[in-house]
């Protein structure tokens, strides 16, 4: 059946709280080591009792509780992890007391800067909390702070729409009451914390993973094994480049990665590191449209033709894209290190 649209300056907003409500969760880890304070969010993702949360808010449980707005709990299994992404499903198991209602998707790739949209979830255990905000951005490349390898999460949509903690595994919602993301992390630099910088894990990663994740346990993403930086007019200058020279220039290698054994060079290899300027013809500016170029459209195994720019000549190299290694668990706090692609 189409749903109704709604617009902002109705009633509606009621009646799309009372639409989503139904199929967000809390979600409380069960473990032995566990905090038994420490719980977020989570929504059904389908009829067969599986539920997406964030993999840090299952942590390294194995198995969580959720609990429904109407106080109906049940214990749920944790069926996949994604670290990188920061991807969580449980599975609700045996009879359901309650029919499980599922989300409806919306297209994270058609969402506009400045579009209305609604988090749901559970902050600091205040339950069934809705905020409301503009999407800020989208394309936001965001990094892991304190795993061993900081592992970037790409195409992450930014929003003003209040995300605290326990609000991480809750949908990021439109005016039409579809889901457009995981809310995931709030801002956090060395000056404090700041108000108003959500993210979100977009929908269109969501509905690319869940289903393999679901069957296998775990999502493979694609890696060069290689940090790197995009360029700016101070690099420009500074390499030697023309003005508005764009590309991402390679800062250091993973030894025996795919990005070492294709023969790309690290500024400790060559005069300055290789810049990196189109994949499979594709020209890149910068980290986020590297980072998005490969996670949308490549597989571990899959050969990746890299165009590089060394030592005044343009030249392409053929890499075997890896799978990249799973990092640590880690809290979702945003920082500015080098990315490890």
């Amino acid at each position: 059946l189409s749903q109704p649209s709604l617009s902002y300056s109705d009633s509606s907003i009621p009646d799309l709280f009372d639409k989503v409500k139904v199929s967000v969760v809390k979600v409380s880890p069960i473990s032995e080591s566990a905090n038994n304070s420490l719980t977020g969010s989570g929504f059904v993702y389908d009829k067969n009792g599986d539920i997406l949360t964030n993999s840090h808010v299952a942590g390294t449980a194995s198995s969580v509780i959720v609990t429904f707005i109407d106080g109906n709990q049940y214990n749920a299994p944790v069926v996949g992890r994604d670290t990188v992404n920061d991807i969580a499903v449980v599975k609700i198991l045996g009879n359901h007391s309650r029919p499980i209602v599922p989300v409806q998707f919306g297209n994270s790739s058609a969402v506009r800067v400045g579009e209305k949209v609604f988090a749901i979830g559970d902050p600091f255990g205040f339950s069934d909390t809705l905020t409301g905000g503009l999407i800020s951005q989208v394309g936001r490349l965001l990094l892991e702070s304190g795993s061993e390898a900081p592992y970037p999460h790409p195409d992450m949509i930014q929003t003003d729409a209040l995300i605290n903690p326990g609000n991480s595994g809750g949908p990021l919602v439109n005016l039409q009451g579809r889901v457009i993301g995981m809310n995931t992390a709030t801002f956090n630099s060395q000056l404090g914390g700041a108000t108003g910088l959500g993210f979100a894990v977009p929908s269109k990663t969501l509905l690319r993973e869940v289903p393999v994740m679901i069957k296998n346990g775990a999502y493979p993403h694609p890696w060069l094994g290689l940090s790197g930086r995009g360029l700016d007019l101070e690099l420009d200058r500074e390499l030697g480049l023309a003005p508005n020279f764009r590309g991402v220039l390679v800062d250091s290698l993973v030894n025996g990665g795919p990005a070492d054994k294709a023969g790309i060079k690290g500024k400790h290899q060559s005069l300055h590191g290789d810049i990196i300027t189109a994949l499979d013809g594709i020209p890149v500016k910068n980290t986020p449209d590297f980072m998005s170029y490969i996670e949308n459209n490549k597989s571990p195994g899959e050969k990746i033709n890299i165009t590089i720019y060394r030592n005044n000549h343009t030249t392409i190299l053929i890499a075997t894209l890896g799978q990249r290694p799973t990092s640590l668990y880690t809290s979702p706090t945003i920082t500015s290190q080098t990315p490890l692609f």
